[in-house]
């Protein structure tokens, strides 16, 4: 797609098609090049303005002039088909977004998280028990899946065996066409009843569990019974699918790169620093770009050329990813680096709505790489690249399965 030069005059359609498998769209990096900051038509509603430098998506996660409210209105300029497809912390603003954020917090500091190190330890451990004797699994199916459905399971308080229905639940509200719109309110429909029910036991039965916590905030007149739903529903969502997805992409990543997986096996204190090259480098998402509506004018892209100003009641398209790639931020970008300093990465976004759950998909993936490789510190892809199958028409870029051996 050719870009004419200048800030905005260009409009042109955006997203494009989604690049093969896990690589970054190029068009970040053309724009970036030539038209950082571009007027682009969304697939509904309208046109919207793309950036594609770190500097610039940085400071609009990070303003209080750029809102999400607004992108709940059917009426705003969006790329998914469905208005207010995010969640409910991520369709508020503060102070409504600050009241609701701050009643489960405490959930998912670093010590709280901590402390569910050794419960991940031990479930990842039965996982790779359970997988070992055969000397080959499908990743997706047997382990990332079902560690993560444990781990925030667990968290919330659902019974283990009420967890295998996370995963039709889950993918179904983050489904860009994959699903239709009656089987994505059907998804929806059976997750508010069966959270419904959960959240009815404990008003008669009170539990420790993150359910519990938010039914004890209900009853004091803190949350609404709707609140507590879209919570526990935004929670199992973010908290599932997608560190399950990354999980599996990041082992995907360093089965493909020759001798990254021994490297990590060589001294596992590496693997910290190697999940968050990770974070930054893979594009995890597919197509739900973080989107902003000014509600004033925010003038961007000034400190090393001409600058723009976006007016209010505009809708701007911040990717993580294209920040996440800027060379002007990060050294050789398009390079994975397992060992890469001072990464300041945007994956879990930034600002007021950055990812509450960080703390838990950090510890998730570290444990989940370490217990692995310890385990299985040759392990390999046990079938072609070309041969794997790979998700379409959801927000989560990723194999449908991952065969493995060792």
């Amino acid at each position: 797609m050719t870009i004419p030069a200048g800030h905005s005059a260009a409009v042109c359609d955006f997203p494009v098609v989604q690049p093969d498998r896990l690589a970054v769209e190029p068009l970040f990096a053309d724009l970036r090049s030539r038209t950082p900051i571009v007027r682009v038509r969304l697939p509904f509603g309208g046109t919207a303005w793309l950036l594609t430098r770190y500097r610039d998506i940085r400071a609009v996660l990070a303003s209080a002039q750029c809102c999400r409210a607004a992108t709940t209105d059917p009426d705003t300029p969006r790329i998914l088909p469905r208005a207010g497809g995010e969640g409910l912390l991520m369709s508020l603003d503060a102070p409504e977004h600050t009241r609701l954020r701050g009643l489960v917090t405490a959930w998912f500091t670093t010590r709280r998280v901590e402390s569910l190190r050794p419960a991940t330890e031990q479930a990842a451990r039965q996982l790779i028990a359970d997988m070992r004797g055969t000397g080959r699994a499908d990743l997706v199916e047997q382990f990332s899946q079902k560690l993560s459905a444990t781990v925030i399971g667990d968290l919330l308080g659902v019974p283990r065996s009420d967890r295998e229905t996370f995963q039709r639940w889950s993918e179904a509200l983050l489904s860009s066409t994959s699903y239709t719109q009656t089987q994505v309110q059907q998804a929806t429909a059976e997750l508010n009843n069966y959270f419904g029910y959960l959240i009815d036991q404990r008003d008669s039965h009170p539990s420790d569990d993150l359910v519990g916590t938010l039914v004890r905030n209900m009853q004091a007149g803190k949350l609404s019974r709707r609140e507590v739903l879209a919570l526990v529903t935004d929670l199992l969502v973010a908290g599932f699918e997608t560190t399950a997805g990354q999980l599996t992409n990041s082992v995907y990543t360093l089965s493909t790169i020759p001798g990254a997986w021994a490297w990590l096996a060589a001294d596992r204190t590496r693997i910290p620093a190697a999940v968050e090259e990770l974070l930054r480098a893979l594009p995890l998402g597919a197509g739900g770009f973080r989107a902003r509506v000014t509600t004033a004018p925010i003038t961007l892209g000034g400190d090393t050329d001409r600058p723009t100003t976006i007016p209010a009641g505009h809708v701007i398209i911040a990717p993580t990813i294209a920040a996440n790639t800027d060379p002007e931020a990060f050294d050789e970008p398009l390079t994975i680096r397992l060992d890469r300093p001072r990464n300041q990465h945007l994956a879990f976004g930034h600002g007021a709505h950055r990812c509450l759950g960080a703390p838990l998909a950090r510890m998730e993936l570290t444990t989940a790489l370490d217990e692995l490789i310890e385990a299985f510190p040759s392990l390999t892809l046990a079938a072609p690249e070309t041969d794997l199958q790979w998700k379409s028409g959801l927000q989560i870029r990723g194999p449908r399965a991952l065969p493995v051996t060792w």
